[in-house]
């Protein structure tokens, strides 16, 4: 029976020390984090391929992180009609990709052109400054499709 206990508390020492340790990065997530990031990082927007047919140009790129981001992107008339990504990288590359996808999404491609890295991170507003990097991967990945697409078109 002492056996039991003994294990029986090694199992709440443990479960409390978990807890303990979600609490504490919890906490520091949401210091560095705003909610409308967080809620990226929980919900990407427009995160996956489009069909290949609605495919007007696609760029991949890698950052000097070694994360990539690669843009799909449905373009008529000159305006982004519909606009996803995928990334191999952490949650702040998906994250800063949601953010150009969104501000990008039905822009014409003169617009698109003009969005900045900084812009996303005002749009992201709070965002580790160890990250920054991830927002200029995606708005260079952006501009580098754009540019793709303008120079067969």
């Amino acid at each position: 029976m002492k056996n039991k206990e003994n294990k029986d508390e090694s199992f709440r020492e443990f479960d409390d020390f978990v807890k303990d340790m979600q609490n504490s990065i919890d906490t520091k997530v949401h210091e560095d984090f705003s909610a409308h990031a967080l809620e990226f990082g929980k919900n990407p927007y427009k995160y996956g391929k489009l069909p290949p047919n609605k495919i007007s140009v696609q760029k991949n790129w890698r950052g000097s992180c070694g994360d990539s981001i690669t843009f799909y992107l449905n373009i008529e008339n000159g305006r982004i009609l519909d606009i996803r990504y995928e990334t191999d990288g952490c949650t702040t590359s998906s994250i800063a990709g949601s953010q150009t996808a969104k501000m990008a999404d039905n822009k014409t491609i003169e617009e698109a052109l003009q969005l900045t890295d900084k812009q996303v991170l005002a749009a992201l507003g709070k965002f580790p400054k160890v990250n920054y990097h991830c927002a200029t991967l995606a708005i260079t990945t952006l501009h580098l499709a754009l540019k793709d697409y303008l120079k067969s078109n």
